[in-house]
């Protein structure tokens, strides 16, 4: 089955991105809790573990959490076309399909999937940035290239963890 075999109507796309440490998985779980019955399928592009907060979990297996909200969180290990195939396939379908990006990925090219195929409809990108973690982060001569281009793909940019720097730095 292709992504243009699912029927429904389209459904909107979202990717959350930032570096490691940035607050992607805490604004996902903010984004559950708060989702005031709307069906929000989670994928996760992620290397650890899912920290998916567990008053939000109804159950859990090796790749799919089942959320409270009556919806799904994935792991993208069989592959992203084939994740976001499933969450369109899920009966009734979910109202957005949100991605968390791994925290060194590109969110721009995770977002140009939802352009590929009529049953997706483009949100946002969002890119959220750790207040103390920019300077260092976007100096470094291994990294600062990725995190450049992860603040560049944004549509929607949040400077998290504001509290940690003085208002000098801020």
């Amino acid at each position: 089955m292709t992504l243009a075999q699912v029927p429904h109507r389209p459904i909107a796309f979202s990717v959350i991105g930032g570096f490691l440490g940035a607050g992607k998985t805490t604004a996902i779980n903010a984004l559950l809790a708060a989702g005031a019955g709307r069906r929000i399928a989670v994928l996760v592009n992620d290397f650890g573990d899912l920290a998916i907060d567990a008053a939000l979990v109804t159950r859990r297996n090796a790749t799919t959490i089942g959320l409270a909200n009556g919806c799904v969180c994935c792991t993208l290990a069989g592959g992203l076309v084939q994740a976001i195939i499933d969450a369109l396939a899920l009966v009734p379908p979910p109202d957005a399909i949100v991605i968390e990006a791994s925290g060194v990925s590109d969110p721009r090219r995770i977002a140009q999937i939802a352009r590929t195929d009529p049953a997706l409809a483009p949100d946002a990108t969002i890119v959220l940035v750790a207040a103390d973690q920019w300077r260092p982060l976007s100096r470094d001569r291994y990294v600062g290239d990725v995190v450049h281009a992860q603040v560049a793909a944004a549509d929607v940019l949040v400077l998290n963890k504001v509290d940690l720097v003085s208002a000098a730095e801020l």
